[in-house]
């Protein structure tokens, strides 16, 4: 499905315009009209096991991949939507392979970032940091037979610690909290996972985000 044949084509990016001040050139070829999710919205759409929303990501995204083939956060969405192919998909050859394309393709994207990448603006973070707590979540997320689990941990232990994170203001950030708090309860430190969540209370109680993390620890 090309994305300018379906509604993927009309992601409108006024939405995130308070978080970005310039966007990829891949994002300028998207026309505005009435749809309201952006593409960032369909992913994580598809991150919470919406798998109609992953098939639209791909679709998008090999379509761009075309174009833009060596476009770092291009590659980076390709290799997690592969691996969210590959949780949903019913025979474990198929979860295999797709799950070896999303390594490779974050593999790819990690190797393509550059200085440039950590000060260009996108999603309320950098560019660079958006794709390595990207890769870092998704490689936690893959079966174990992938050998990943224990590298992304330590990469989000990294960015977890780290003042470039600690730069940006919390809501554009805390998608990679909560799910670093999930991560290091699915790695069974529940130590991290508390020490994290906390974190979140200290710099936003109210936010929903937070009251997951929270719950999530006292289980």
């Amino acid at each position: 499905m090309n994305i300018k044949d379906n509604w993927l084509s009309r992601i409108v990016l006024f939405s995130i315009v308070v978080f970005i001040t310039a966007t990829p050139a891949w994002l300028n070829q998207v026309n505005a009209g009435p749809i309201q999710k952006t593409l960032q919205d369909a992913f994580m759409d598809a991150s919470k096991g919406n798998s109609d929303a992953g098939e639209h990501v791909l679709s998008a995204v090999e379509s761009l991949l075309i174009q833009y083939p060596e476009d770092a956060l291009l590659t980076a969405y390709y290799g997690s939507a592969m691996s969210m192919k590959a949780r949903d998909a019913w025979f474990p050859w198929n979860r295999q392979k797709f799950s070896k394309i999303g390594v490779d393709s974050l593999n790819k994207s990690l190797n393509q970032l550059s200085a440039e990448s950590f000060n260009k603006p996108y999603y309320g973070l950098n560019e660079g940091l958006y794709i390595q707590s990207l890769a870092a979540i998704t490689f936690i997320s893959l079966p174990e037979s992938m050998d990943q689990r224990e590298r992304g941990f330590a990469m989000l232990k990294d960015m977890m610690a780290s003042e470039e994170l600690g730069y940006y203001p919390f809501g554009p950030r805390a998608w990679i909290h909560i799910d670093a708090v999930k991560a290091a309860i699915n790695m069974e430190d529940q130590s991290t996972a508390a020490k994290w969540a906390n974190e979140m209370q200290r710099l936003a109680p109210t936010h929903p985000y937070t009251q997951q993390a929270l719950e999530l620890v006292e289980k």
